[in-house]
């Protein structure tokens, strides 16, 4: 087992000592809320999470950061599946096992960690209802972990700041809505739970004042919240607007301004890193987000400490990025979970076809009677079901590869052209089974009025670029990266 767990790890240049890990997106899922049975198989089966190996996979990490022994540890949200008391008590064990060893681990709140309606027991063929936590008990159960009298609180949000190191400073910003929640069983009408993101205006002032008192100090200070705030690809807040936080340029820049030059997030599962420049690229603040410690390819970051000379300050971080391969119950992990994107495909694909069945399905009546009155065929879908079926039998392993690479990170270093022609050419083939005797006009069409405004987007998608076409545009390896703090 202790093998297993030393050689879990892809090996890199340099060790880690001097440094911190980050760990995103856990979803623990403590083991006193299973038993086996078919509940927790379907809902395993049902998410590209290793949803039933969480436990596993959490302590494969531990066992490795332990033997890396970082100073630091940040965990940047979504904890646990879906907030459950237990498997907060069962994460806060893993911190200790860290603590006990000399390490310092720091947490902030994820959608799914307080107040979650949907925290549940599996238990054989059903579930039940579990106790979530509210977020002063999410405080107090992480007391040793950023919510201690060693750090400032803000009292508007689950906010913090706190110096583990001389000279670093790191500020928490919760920018989770979960008090918007309701819970039947807490006396609510209904259960509803909000997974969007956003910084209260007096949490963002606090934070801005947290950061200038550091740097006026002469101090380095990096942050960490759950949510995005610099879009990863070209309108992010358009088309994943749940996953970045509202008003998010407005935010970032404010931060830059404030001497906040590195954020470290997750939310999207991701293992991606992007730069936001001002005008002049003059200065910047650089995103990190790390995918889900529990789904395929199973990522860490480890940050080395850069310093100008021995024992002078921190200056910098030296940003590389680890790969859990295997743990003692399966030591192919990273196959099966390989595996799991790939059988998620037909998700992404009913996800696509809603978000246009919501646009485009109350006008298919109209839209078949244009195609045919040129005494056409027109096969259109009638349900958002076939729709997603239409989507599966063209665009099924484009997308699957697509997936595969946006979670690896570095995409531009995949066979780009390869990718977009065989997106074309799903697309033409689904022109044509809907409308074969006018496939190639529509075709025409396609290629040269709506494709001109999809290509930006998935070619900063697969390009790995960021405000393409603007003079504020940038790239940054995902993957190893130095950050100047």
């Amino acid at each position: 087992m202790i093998l297993s767990t030393l050689f879990a790890f892809k090996a890199m240049a340099h060790d880690a000592n001097g440094s911190m890990v980050i760990l995103s997106d856990i979803h623990l899922l403590s083991p006193e809320l299973v038993t086996p049975g078919s509940a927790i198989d379907r809902a395993d089966a049902a998410d590209s999470k290793m949803m039933a190996m969480s436990d596993d996979i959490m302590a494969a990490f531990t066992d490795s950061i332990i033997d890396l022994k970082p100073a630091l540890v940040l965990l940047t949200g979504d904890l646990t599946c879906n907030g459950e008391r237990l498997s907060h008590e069962r994460m806060a064990q893993y911190l200790d096992r860290m603590a006990s060893h000399g390490i310092q681990p720091l947490v902030i709140p994820g959608n799914h960690d307080c107040n979650n309606p949907y925290a549940r027991r599996f238990d054989g063929d059903k579930t039940t209802p579990t106790a979530t936590v509210t977020r002063d008990e999410f405080a107090q159960i992480y007391s040793n972990y950023g919510y201690g009298t060693a750090s400032r609180r803000d009292p508007a949000s689950l906010s913090y700041c706190c110096e583990p190191i001389p000279g670093l400073v790191v500020i928490g910003i919760d920018s989770n809505m979960d008090e918007r929640n309701t819970l039947t069983r807490r006396g609510d009408n209904e259960d509803t739970y909000y997974n969007g993101g956003r910084v209260k205006p007096e949490t963002l002032q606090w934070v801005i004042a947290q950061a200038q008192e550091a740097r006026g100090q002469g101090k380095r200070v990096v942050a960490m919240m759950h949510h995005h705030l610099v879009p990863h690809f070209d309108q992010q807040d358009r088309l994943l607007a749940n996953y970045i936080v509202q008003n998010h340029d407005a935010i970032a820049r404010q931060l830059m301004q404030a001497g906040i030059h590195t954020i470290f997030t997750g939310h999207l599962h991701v293992t991606d890193a992007v730069t936001l420049y001002n005008v002049d690229r003059t200065d910047s603040i650089v995103e990190v987000a790390t995918g889900s410690a529990i789904c395929y390819p199973f990522a860490m970051r480890v940050a080395t400490f850069g310093c100008e000379g021995e024992g002078s300050a921190i200056r910098s971080v030296d940003i590389d990025t680890r790969w859990l391969t295997g743990t003692p119950s399966c030591p192919n992990l990273r196959e099966v979970g390989r595996q799991r994107i790939i059988n998620a495909t037909p998700g992404l694909a009913s996800m696509l076809s809603d978000k246009a069945w919501s646009k485009l399905g109350g006008r298919m009546a109209q839209l078949k009677t244009m195609l045919e009155m040129g005494g056409g065929k027109a096969n259109l879908p009638e349900s958002p079901h076939q729709a997603s079926q239409l989507v599966l039998r063209h665009l099924s392993e484009v997308l699957s590869r697509t997936m595969l690479d946006v979670v690896e990170g570095n995409e531009q270093d995949k066979d780009i052209e390869s990718i977009i022609d065989e997106g074309k050419q799903g697309i033409r083939a689904m022109i044509a089974e809907v409308a074969p005797d006018q496939a190639d006009d529509l075709w025409e069409f396609f290629l040269s009025a709506v494709y001109p405004q999809l290509d930006p987007i998935v070619r900063g998608i697969l390009e790995d670029r960021n405000a393409v076409g603007t003079p504020e545009e940038s790239h940054t390896d995902d993957l190893r990266l130095t950050v100047t703090l």
